[in-house]
């Protein structure tokens, strides 16, 4: 395997690319800072006050008002420089600055009558933040260096309450023992606020990322050495953000500045006395400065470029045969001539950025990330066998093109260009459907027969594993290519608002090619092709399928499709002392293209459906949006926001064809929707302390499911439609410490209910082929965790300050974090043979508590301008085997499998071999282990 070696090589070009057309380049996520200024002895509002944020070329001056703000800022830690003719010139340094939030710095001058220097002062860190009006957690670059187990951009939901990360694999068991993958398998469903996997948008410097067929999923996760900041938002968020139902994951990459930065990282869990070891290696790389093309070379040559250009840029991998290995046959790759082992999960991501400040009014942005993974999965059934299993692949290229420009000190536009690139594939040893056929021939030449070189998948009579004679051969081949164009206005036509308006188009091209068994079967058409009904002249031929090697495959979907995807919106953000209000209105569309439309797909589908192909091919939803807070004081706020949220069914359910009957899509699907309820109240008990209530409600609808046709041949056809629903309540407490005496932490708990039709699109037809009836009311959801408590305790000393414990001085630089979670039991259904019962007690029971703590700790020692960590991570660290009960769990027990277990009704014991196979490994979760590196900054 090369990408590893090829991915280097791709990073190198890019970045020559990036050297060479040093005219494209940076508009990303950004913040406000705001606030009056007046003279300190009289109390008189200062006009003409110049404020300049360091390290930028952004400022403002105050108003007749003494009022100032400067907008269009990146989130990061800044100074202020304060100057006015008559006044001391004041520094207030350390002013925070997120996405999409007004930081309030109000200012004191003093007059140049009175004596006195240039006067530094450390801006107050506020723990109540006012113009929150949903719920936002924002974890900042340090953070995610400090916490055990966040490593990348999705690690960020194991600090958010409320979320559930689901642990089943995503495959579908067919009536006929055959095993469907359903989606991407490495894609993880992460379940935020009761709602389904793949409800969340990905959005990087501000342009959406997610899934083109699977949906609200990730497929750049970004490592934490490429980002500045990451923003979950979970309430209701503003009139900008589309395409989400649970929350919005908002990544901020990092850029270049004045300093040259640069550093490298490695782990490994090879201690095995501190744990159990995966053989997993991490390293990474980054380097950032000022560009040194045109800062060097070309003033060198007389060439001197207006403005400042900096660049940013990261590289990092990952190798593990991960926590349940499969024991399957390895590839070596070479890296700079080094040979290294393929492990079962290997991944790497390069991130480059150009940032070119042309003026204070104008700058550019060029960025781009790429990630490569390739894998293959455990299957505790193919544990004999597992060089018999398909292995998989993803490569995702993201491009940005960005330009910011002020029209005014109150009025700027973004503009974005984006391409993302997903290619996805997985086989048998890189084996097409064709590859395992042999085809005979008549003696003129005409294809009589075919037959298979290989067995599908078959079980062990005595054993139940798959035998050695059965082969996994799965083609799939997805590749879609996405061409986004987003642009947007913000205007402060008022001290008191803010108004923001865009646009958003997105070119879907989408290439789509799921064989699941084209090396065992052949598809209709193959059947009257090749088994004796080619000359056959009575015998009409079936429709020929869409897509490659159309002969082969009983289970096969092949879609080309080119939908055009939309939305456009307005939003006000209005600003008073005691009162914040973001309004906003948004309209999401949809052109699902060309393919659904054609006469000839059209008719297929009325003849596999027996419904009638009367599908729009525009489809619109607006999506009202509103928040406003309360600042009761300045250690007291309350806000209450409200909003409707829609988003589009994973486009594999519009566009499955209906050619090979089984699942297939339907291009009437409607938008899903939710709409959402949330009040909050946060209250700073102390100078460090301070607690947030939040509680929310959801209700769903139009969740996508599926239903069961019979259409004019009698073949079953299971069609997607939107009869799901559900709702979710909950209420969050969160605890807060901010850094003092060496030592913060948050503590968060929530209580949740998540109840309603079905669990999944394909919960139907997993009770029609087990003959149960479909519910007639709502029940628990599979991730309903009543209740979590997630306690996250940092003690930390900066370099030269010591705690002193015992009246001995500790050394210095270092920090010791530890992140515990406590959860509830998931919901299972308890045995039964009858089906009533078993609708009525579909979910009733909950499954054991789970827990878990790791722990990070990190040593830093200074030489000079170069610092180095030694990094421990503990993951597990009490070890303990928690219960995983999609796995090897007895349901008539409400434990895992034992021997020594009957088989209900009766009381005769499973026997040994029954047993071996039904005690998955998975069914508790892996024990400690420990990642011991370190880590150079310079």
């Amino acid at each position: 395997m090369k990408r590893l070696a090829n991915t280097v090589r791709l990073c190198a070009t890019v970045c020559v690319v990036f050297l060479l057309f040093n005219d494209l380049l940076h508009a990303g996520n950004t913040g406000k800072i705001a606030g009056v200024i007046k003279d300190k002895q009289t109390g008189e509002l200062l006009l003409g006050v110049n404020v300049r944020v360091s390290r930028t070329q952004l400022g403002a001056a105050s108003d007749i008002e003494g009022r100032y703000y400067i907008l269009q800022v990146l989130p990061g830690t800044y100074d202020l420089e304060v100057s006015s003719v008559g006044h001391h010139p004041i520094r207030i340094k350390d002013v925070k600055v997120q996405v999409d939030l007004t930081t309030t710095i109000n200012i004191q001058l003093e007059s140049k009558v009175i004596e006195a220097p240039v006067v530094e002062v450390t801006a107050e860190r506020k723990m109540v933040q006012k113009d929150v009006t949903s719920t936002r957690r924002t974890v900042t670059r340090e953070n995610m260096a400090e916490t055990p187990g966040v490593e990348s951009t999705n690690d960020i939901f194991s600090l958010q309450g409320g979320t559930f990360v689901s642990s089943s694999p995503q495959t579908l068991q067919l009536a006929d023992g055959t095993q469907l993958q359903v989606r991407d398998e490495s894609l993880k469903d992460i379940h935020v606020r009761g709602g389904r996997g793949g409800e969340l948008l990905y959005m990087v410097d501000g342009v959406p990322v997610t899934h083109p067929i699977y949906g609200g999923r990730s497929v750049l996760e970004l490592n934490r050495v490429d980002v500045e900041q990451v923003e979950l938002l979970t309430g209701a968020f503003n009139a900008e953000y589309g395409q989400a139902q649970s929350g919005v994951v908002n990544i901020t990459t990092r850029s270049g500045s004045e300093k040259s930065t640069g550093g490298i990282e490695y782990k490994a869990d090879r201690l095995k006395f501190l744990g159990e070891s995966y053989e997993t290696d991490y390293a990474s790389l980054y380097l950032g400065g000022r560009e040194p093309l045109t800062h060097y070379l070309l003033p060198e040559l007389g060439v001197n470029l207006p403005g400042s250009l900096y660049y940013f840029l990261s590289v990092n991998g990952s190798l593990s045969n991960t926590t349940y290995n499969n024991r399957r046959n390895r590839d070596e790759f070479s890296l700079f001539g080094i040979k290294i082992n393929e492990r079962q999960d290997n991944s790497g991501n390069v991130n480059a950025k150009l940032n070119w400040d042309l003026s204070g009014e104008f700058r550019l942005t060029m960025s781009y990330q790429g990630s490569w993974k390739s894998w293959s999965d455990f299957d505790w059934l193919w544990k004999n066998n597992p060089n018999n299993t398909a292995s998989f692949g993803r490569n995702t290229h993201n491009l940005m093109l960005q330009a910011n420009h002020f029209l005014s000190k109150a009025t700027f536009y973004n503009l974005s260009l984006g391409y993302l690139s997903v290619d996805y594939r997985g086989s048998l040893y890189n084996k097409t459907p064709a590859d395992y056929w042999t085809i005979t021939k008549t003696a003129d030449g005409r294809r009589d027969s075919a037959y298979s070189n290989i067995t599908a998948p078959a079980t062990d009579p005595l054993t139940g594993f798959y035998d050695n004679k059965g082969f996994q051969n799965i083609w799939r081949d997805d590749l879609s290519h996405i061409y986004t164009i987003k642009g947007d206005i913000t205007s402060q036509i008022h001290p008191e608002h803010l108004i923001k308006s865009g646009l958003e188009l997105k070119v879907n091209d989408i290439r789509y090619v799921d064989i699941q068994d084209g090396g065992t079967k052949l598809s209709n058409y193959g059947e009257w092709l090749y088994r004796g009904r080619y000359i056959d002249t009575t015998s009409s031929p079936p429709p020929i399928p869409p897509g490659p090697f159309r002969e082969f495959g009983q289970n096969r979907w092949v879609f080309l499709v080119k939908p055009l995807i939309g939305s456009w919106y307005i939003q006000d953000k209005f600003e008073l002392e005691m009162l914040i209000i973001n309004a906003g209105l948004r309209v999401d569309f949809l052109d699902i293209g060309g393919t659904v439309m054609d006469p000839a797909w059209k008719k297929q589908w009325e003849d596999a459906t027996g419904k009638k192909a009367d599908w729009k091919r525009f489809k619109f939803k607006f999506s009202p949006r509103f928040g406003i807070s309360f600042p009761i004081s300045e250690r007291t706020v309350t806000f209450f926001s409200y909003g409707h949220f829609v988003q589009l069914p994973e486009l594999q359910y519009y566009y499955r064809d209906p050619y090979s009957g089984g699942f297939t899509g339907n291009p009437k699907l409607d938008y899903e929707q939710t709409i959402l309820y949330e009040f909050g109240l946060t209250h700073q008990l102390a100078d460090f302390w301070a607690i947030d209530v939040k509680s929310y409600a959801k209700d769903i609808s139009k969740y996508v499911g599926t239903t069961r046709l019979r259409a004019a041949l009698g073949l079953p056809v299971e069609l997607y439609d939107n009869n799901g629903y559900a709702r979710a309540r909950g209420v969050e407490f969160i605890l807060t410490k901010a850094y003092s005496d060496f030592t913060s932490g948050t503590l968060t708990y929530t209580v949740q209910w998540a109840n309603g039709y079905s669990s999944s699109a394909f919960d139907d037809y997993i009770r029609s082929i087990n003959d149960f009836p479909n519910p007639i009311r709502e029940r628990s959801l599979r991730w309903d965790v009543r209740q979590q408590i997630i306690l996250q305790g940092t003690v930390s000393t900066p370099p030269n300050e010591h705690i002193n414990l015992f009246g001995l001085d500790l050394p210095d630089d270092w920090n010791l974090t530890v992140l515990s979670r406590f959860s509830t039991g998931q919901p299972y259904t308890p045995f039964t043979l009858d089906p009533a019962e078993a609708q009525v007690k579909e979910n009733t029971e909950r499954g054991p508590i789970t827990s878990s703590t790791d722990l990070r700790f990190i040593k830093g020692f200074k030489f000079g301008g170069v610092r180095l960590s030694l990094v421990v991570d503990i993951f597990n660290l009490f070890n303990q085997k928690n219960i995983q009960i999609d796995f090897g769990f007895n349901s008539a027990t409400g434990k895992p499998f034992r021997y020594g277990n009957t088989v209900p009704p009766t009381n005769k014991f499973y026997d040994w071999y029954e047993m071996y196979r039904i005690m998955d490994p998975r069914q508790r979760s892996t024990g400690r282990t420990a990642k011991v590196g370190f880590r150079v900054d310079w």
